[in-house]
């Protein structure tokens, strides 16, 4: 929330002054702020980027509109509505005083004539709108403020401007338009077309509430008050608090009436009851059900118990709806609280993004990161009922387990693996695993681990003994398990590799998998992350484009079938990393909405601060290079089937692909701007080679003889700074053969020499972390640390000034050559919450200080889960159809 403070406060800096958060709710943040036009206090609301994104600006703003012109003395006025750097938002004044839910926290009842004014005074507003034809949809204690003991209705029409701007898309969103111990029958079951007798419901909920300090209906979740509303009668308000005069239980009664038609014709006529003493309800059936005598027709219940199955799918959008094993919808969602949500931020290691939730074996629970400013912790949501909490022991937690019993849940601290009680308990380390990059709890006795890049452990998670391991020729991140036949499927964050690892198999060769015969262009399984078995013989992945894909796959060959998209919509974290997705044994997904981390704008932000767009579309850069005049832009964009190298106008011209290949490395310029030089690899088996041409000459660029370079830098005299094997080189390029020197010092990466190439700079793990080093050049076996805490990436910006990242905050360091320690303290330079770590190179320096990189998506968390019933089942006709 600081982000879209800070932001907001520049987006309207010439209109508002924001100064505080006053709250947060389901639909909106609210700020307290000063309008400098008028010099007066306005609460200004922000609705939820999630909830934003859905809606769109001008058709939320036309709808608020329709609104504004309500003018009562019992309704808080819309003063102003609009957009602001992608933020939606309105404004109202700020009443000093409290809400009808504050009184009740306070009190727990009001006085029975309190209770009666202001259900009158909030009827009379009612009446008013409902003139107007506008439905509050939303009445609750929460929105009705008191000011001097006089009631004011707060965000009036917004519910029906949010779900007119968002039509058909509303389950886009995870959220609810009414809240559930508030809801008429008629919204509960998401009924389209609600009369202004839905609005009399409400209210007769809140005096209810604020007579006998509980609304009509209660429940342990949701799902349970949402059930009570449309099957069970209201208890007589008369049982709870004798001193109710019979008049006022009797109006009570009638505006709680689960048919709309045997409500109050008006607001005007329940004000009327609720202030005349002769006023009594008849002693019909559904009349005396309602004020609590014997119902005469039993069919009444039955016909709304079935009309909430039928339609609990639609209800309370955000709210879970429906357990398992309870018939109904094909899908639900799952809230989670407003202070804990799903944070997409824990730790990631090389570019691999961690998954954040897992599901409990017997589908009844689910454990997932939540964001906890300034670390995560993990939190406890059920399934079954809304019970939610915190996990104690796990700060800075990532990447949860849950274990096959269900009794504990691993992850990750650091390059700690831990375990703690689902239930609550200390929690304990296995073991430490080096540098982590994603874990399977497979047994009662074995969890899986993929570390150090090229190594699988098999870990005991009572004793943290290493009971099997296997070394790779491969890297392996986020390993799924096939038990039965005893293969690992994972994939390499640098290149995409998909890979089947037998496990008893000793030596470190791997299947690779391939297409089969009949369909030997689709490459497509070779490209994509997060890999996951799918019953026997199938196979999911997250493609490059964000959708979700199912392969048929034949584990003891390597052989695929023909890929199907079956899913989007769902997060997918940056770079290589994980879908926020998990499917259970017996075929149920649960997701968290959201976008494709991965895809990303070009930007660059200049030296005065101010951030400007490239204009270039969208794409999954992975790395990328400028031209020392700063005119053109080599970039590596992951397509479907290969990595493609794309060349950019920095003018905005036609941008155009010189490559297509496998695996293209990070290309560099000639510091003349005419020749480009990459390491690839042009088809799977094929060997890596070094190239250089011109990506404006037409056909390919000349392979280099010799081993193959990862290169870094490209230096004037025709040398290119890089790595090969264990060794730090260079490689002269202009001589045919090339020639190749060993640079003395570290075997290290990201290095780059300062433009008088007196001084090496490079990143180094051997802390266990990343951390920037610098060392003369030629080496003399004196080094110096440069970041403070953690380090990569790093580029000399001058002769005297070094730049390095950590996370998504750049700092720079002072070089001084004349003094002993020649490293000055790290100072933080700039930072973007929406940075997006590509694979390789993630960010350049353009000759006029500005810093180019990709700003993704600035989603950070998500506000609700998604669950689909019987997913798998219901994909695999699609996915056995276009095998055939």
């Amino acid at each position: 929330m600081h982000d879209q403070l800070d932001r907001l406060k520049t987006a309207l800096a010439d209109r508002y002054a924001i100064q505080d958060e006053l709250g947060a709710g389901g639909m909106a943040t609210v700020y307290l702020a000063e309008d400098l036009r008028h010099h007066r206090k306005v609460a200004v609301k922000v609705l939820r980027p999630e909830l934003a994104a859905v809606l769109g600006a001008e058709r939320f703003v036309q709808e608020i509109e329709t609104t504004a012109n309500l003018q009562h003395p019992h309704i808080l006025p819309l003063f102003d509505s609009g957009e602001a750097d992608s933020l939606l938002y309105y404004v109202m004044p700020f009443i000093d005083g409290e809400t009808v839910r504050d009184k009740l926290n306070r009190e727990t009842q009001f006085g029975i004539d309190e209770a009666v004014k202001i259900t009158t005074e909030v009827a009379d507003a009612l009446h008013y709108a409902h003139g107007e034809n506008v439905i509050h949809r939303d009445i609750k204690p929460e929105n009705i403020l008191l000011h001097n003991g006089r009631p004011m209705v707060a965000d009036f029409g917004i519910a029906l401007a949010v779900s007119a701007a968002a039509g058909g898309r509303m389950t886009e969103t995870g959220m609810s338009l009414g809240t559930p111990h508030y809801m008429s029958p008629e919204q509960a079951t998401a009924e389209k077309d609600l009369t202004h007798r839905s609005d009399i419901y409400s209210l007769g909920s809140v005096l209810y509430e604020m007579l006998t300090g509980e609304p009509p209906h209660t429940g342990s979740s949701a799902q349970a008050v949402v059930m009570k509303i449309v099957a069970e009668d209201v208890q007589p308000v008369t049982e709870l608090r004798k001193s109710v005069p019979h008049h006022v239980a009797a109006a009570t009664a009638k505006s709680l009436e689960k048919l709309a038609a045997d409500r109050f014709e008006s607001a005007a006529k329940f004000a009327e009851a609720l202030t005349n003493p002769a006023f009594t309800v008849g002693t019909t059936a559904t009349q005396g059900t309602a004020v609590g005598l014997p119902a005469t027709d039993g069919s009444k219940g039955i016909r709304w118990g079935a009309a909430v199955v039928a339609g609990v799918g639609l209800v309370a959008l955000g709210y879970f709806l429906a357990p398992r094993g309870i018939a109904g919808p094909a899908e639900y969602d799952v809230v989670l609280p407003d202070s804990a949500p799903m944070s997409f931020t824990g730790g990631s290691s090389d570019g691999v993004g961690w998954p954040a939730l897992s599901v409990s074996p017997r589908e009844d629970f689910v454990i997932y990161v939540a964001g906890r400013d300034p670390t995560t912790e993990l939190w406890f949501r059920s399934l079954v009922d809304g019970e939610v909490r915190p996990i104690p022991g796990t700060d800075g937690a990532f990447h949860p387990m849950v274990s096959p019993d269900g009794d504990w849940v691993a992850f990750f601290t650091g390059d700690e693996l831990k375990r703690v009680p689902v239930d609550g308990g200390p929690a304990n380390t296995i073991a430490e695993v080096g540098l982590p990059w994603g874990a399977q709890w497979v047994s009662r006795d074995r969890i899986l681990v993929a570390q150090t890049r090229t190594l699988l452990q098999w870990i005991d998670p009572a004793t943290g003994v290493v009971t099997s391991e296997k070394s790779l020729q491969e890297q392996c991140a986020l390993p799924s398990v096939l038990t039965d036949i005893e293969y690992v499927l994972c994939h390499s964050p640098s290149t995409y590799l998909a890979q089947i690892v037998g496990v008893e198999d000793d030596t470190s060769q791997s299947l690779k998998l391939r297409p089969t015969s009949r369909t030997d262009s689709i490459a497509v399984p070779l490209f994509g992350t997060n890999l996951r078995w799918l019953d026997e013989g199938y196979v999911s992945y997250v493609s490059v484009d964000g959708n979700l894909r199912v392969v048929p796959v034949d584990p003891r060959t390597g052989r695929v079938g023909r890929s199907t998209t079956v899913f989007s919509g769902f997060r997918r974290e940056g770079t290589s990393g994980a879908g926020q997705y998990v499917v259970t044994p017996s075929g149920t997904m649960v997701y968290a909405p959201g976008d494709n981390a991965e895809v990303g704008r070009l930007v660059k932000k200049r030296a005065s601060g101010s951030l400007e767009v490239l204009p270039f579309e969208a794409a999954a850069f992975l790395r990328f290079d400028l031209t020392a005049e700063g005119r053109q832009l080599a970039a590596v964009v992951q397509g479907l089937s290969g990595q493609e190298l794309w060349v950019y106008d920095m003018a905005g011209g036609s941008p155009h692909k010189w490559l297509t290949a496998y695996y293209i490395g990070q290309p560099l310029w000639s510091p003349s701007g005419d020749r480009l030089f990459v390491n690839l690899t042009a088809r799977l088996g094929d060997p890596s080679v070094n190239a250089i041409g011109s990506p404006t000459a037409t056909g390919s660029p000349d392979t280099l003889p010799g081993f193959p370079v990862y290169p870094s830098q490209y230096l004037t005299d025709e040398r290119v700074l890089g790595f090969a094997g264990d060794n730090t080189v260079l490689v002269h390029v202009g001589d045919m053969p090339p020639t190749v020197d060993t640079v003395p010092g570290p075997a290290n990466w990201a290095h780059s020499l300062s433009p008088d190439e007196r001084w090496l700079a490079y990143t180094s793990r051997g802390a266990g972390r990343p951390e920037v080093f610098l060392e003369p050049h030629p080496a003399t076996g004196r080094r110096f640390p440069v970041s403070a805490e953690g380090g990569q990436e790093n580029l000399w910006l001058t002769g005297t000034e070094l730049v390095y990242r950590e996370g998504n905050t750049w700092y720079l360091v002072t070089i001084d050559e004349s003094d002993d320690q020649p490293v000055g303290d790290p100072r933080p330079w700039f930072s973007d919450p929406r940075f997006t770590d590509t694979i390789g190179r993630s960010y350049l320096l353009g000759p006029d200080g500005g810093v180019i990189y990709v700003q993704g998506t600035a989603e950070s968390s998500a506000a609700y889960l998604r669950v689909i019933p019987n997913w798998v089942e219901k994909i695999m006709v699609s996915v056995d159809e276009a095998n055939r």
